[in-house]
């Protein structure tokens, strides 16, 4: 049976709008995070010194620089992250704290999104994600 290409990116666009919703909800209810904000955190929690030029964001976060900066306003507000010279974002304490509660949060959610799938199927999908996501053809010009 043949599989159209389309059939299958739209498959992986109502994946990730399943789990945007419900981790938008989760994350909010219990942490008082959006999913973005979660990611955002994350992000600079894992980087090196937990800082990152703003630049590195947009990517990650599937969002020009405009929606990075609005991402960035209340995060700041409630002393999560602090913008530095040089356009560059750090993570403060509070936040660390907050992302690391979050994460367990978000942790329980995707396992049980992926409870029932082999280790096998979820290395196959990781294969295929990270593909997806190198992909020259989605580049932006």
């Amino acid at each position: 049976m043949k599989t159209d290409a389309l059939d299958d990116c739209l498959r992986v666009s109502l994946a990730h709008s399943s789990l945007t919703l419900k981790l938008d909800d989760v994350l909010g209810l219990f942490h008082g995070l959006s999913l973005g904000e979660f990611m955002l955190l994350r992000l600079l929690s894992k980087a090196e010194g937990g800082r990152l030029p703003l630049v590195d964001l947009e990517r990650p976060l599937g969002v020009r620089m405009s929606g990075v900066l609005r991402q960035l306003a209340p995060l700041e507000k409630t002393g999560y992250l602090q913008r530095e010279p040089g356009r560059v974002v750090t993570l403060r304490p509070a936040g660390r704290a907050r992302v690391t509660e979050a994460a367990v949060t978000a942790e329980a959610v995707c396992s049980d999104a992926l409870a029932g799938t082999d280790a096998a199927a979820r290395e196959s999908l990781r294969s295929v994600l990270s593909q997806l996501c190198r992909s020259s053809a989605l580049e932006l010009t």
